[in-house]
């Protein structure tokens, strides 16, 4: 008798979820149970471990319609192709420059698109496709910087890039597969807060050498260190987010005030809305801590410079320009008028549109949820949890697929462990 209420409550859940997710995301916490059985073939020590690090990882992964994963490991220069059930198919392409199929510069999956093909973005604008078996399809080259993308329908994919020139700026273009032409849709200057930073010029009175020697300048000019005071760094925190909704339509959204509009994958602005979301401040008490902190390190490094012989002069200089430059660290017009409206923004399969709360701890996965069909009428304020791996709420690594979740993700406790995990609610 147990056994068949246990079913039928599972069973009712996966009903629940299919019908109506706003039941789930009600919940305070939606605790996350990963699946044993999936990958359980596959050797994960093959790969790189950690994503958060730049080189020899994992930055990206797509789920294709039948379920099938494709994964980059960036400096190995390969996809990597996983069946439905998380073990490996196959993996395919290859570092070089004679073929148009060879990756110049690491790539990185994106998306699939029209669900028959998988593409990549590289520093160098290029973009590479692939069938699901691997074989190339086609090379696309952008005449600007791709930081993301996120595929429609119909052979669009909505595009945020950047150009370096008189004026830096970003752009999000939608650029049509089968034609190659780009379509414009939001610009704007690229902006740097070059009054905030911290900027020093230790080599004014002569520079190091690659051996550890300090020398006297003459006609040296030395490069310029800069630091960005706290959360201040506008092209991250405050970049456009993009995505794509159930059927196949642009999500836009602007961290840095809120608004979230949809577009057709022509480019016709559909709707907007603002989230319903309190963004944060710094406040006295913040600049106070951050200056604090900022006086300790200079302590020492002054102790440290004290105990030793090498290159004084070179760190005395240095520790002289950060120490006069410290009250910027109180300045309110230093810091931005309020922090990101959000940190991430991402879309379920039920055409909800999650936004993660900024805060100003790391590791918080707070997330408003907004439901897309209702005009962005908010519906929960939720977190996810795993008793058994750490979370990144990042949505290049953390994705949803047919009501489960899938997450590139570290088992608690370990220092390497990292592997492909999927998750039930």
């Amino acid at each position: 008798m147990k056994k068949l209420i246990l079913m039928l409550s599972l069973g009712w859940s996966s009903m629940l979820m299919a019908q109506n997710p706003a039941a789930v995301y009600s919940k305070s916490t939606i605790r996350l149970t990963p699946d044993i059985s999936f990958g359980k073939n596959m050797n994960w020590s093959q790969f790189p471990a950690d994503p958060k690090k730049q080189s020899g990882t994992l930055r990206r992964f797509e789920i294709a319609p039948n379920g099938s994963v494709f994964m980059t490991f960036r400096t190995q220069h390969t996809i990597q192709k996983l069946s439905p059930d998380g073990n490996a198919v196959n993996s395919f392409g290859e570092k070089g420059g004679e073929k148009p199929s060879d990756f110049i510069y690491e790539p990185t999956v994106q998306g699939i698109l029209d669900g028959k093909y998988i593409y990549t973005i590289a520093v160098d604008g290029r973009m590479h496709f692939f069938d699901l078996n691997g074989k190339w399809v086609k090379t696309i080259t952008l005449k600007y910087g791709p930081l993301n993308t996120t595929p429609l329908k119909g052979g669009k994919i909505a595009i945020l890039g950047f150009t370096v020139g008189k004026v830096n700026k970003q752009s999000i273009r939608i650029l049509d597969f089968y034609t190659g032409i780009e379509k414009e849709i939001y610009s704007e200057p690229w902006r740097v807060n070059d009054a905030t930073q911290i900027v020093i010029m230790p080599n004014a009175k002569g520079y190091t050498d690659s051996d550890g020697k300090y020398h006297v300048a003459t006609t040296y000019k030395p490069p310029v260190t800069t630091m960005l005071l706290p959360f201040s760094n506008v092209t991250s925190y405050y970049k456009p987010r993009i995505a794509t909704t159930k059927d196949g339509n642009l999500i836009l959204s602007f961290p840095a005030t809120g608004m979230i509009s949809i577009y057709s994958p022509t480019g016709q602005k559909i709707r907007q809305f603002k989230a319903d979301i309190t963004p944060l401040v710094i406040t006295k008490e913040d600049r106070e801590e951050y200056y604090q902190k900022a006086v300790n390190q200079v302590k020492k490094q002054e102790a440290n410079v004290a105990k030793s012989e090498s290159n004084k002069e070179y760190w005395n200089e240095y520790i002289a320009q950060y120490k006069a430059q410290l009250y910027k660290f109180r300045e309110p017009e230093n810091y931005p008028a309020h922090l990101p409206y959000f940190s991430e923004m991402m879309v379920d399969n039920d055409n909800n549109i999650l936004l993660f709360q900024f805060t100003k701890e790391e590791g918080s996965n707070r997330f408003d949820v907004y439901t897309f069909n209702n005009q962005g009428t908010k519906i929960a304020t939720s977190s996810f949890e795993s008793d058994d791996y750490d979370l990144q709420m990042n949505p290049a690594l953390f994705k949803f697929y047919k009501h489960s979740i899938y997450t590139y993700g570290k088992k608690k406790g370990t220092e390497n462990a990292y592997r492909l995990v999927k998750f039930n609610l």
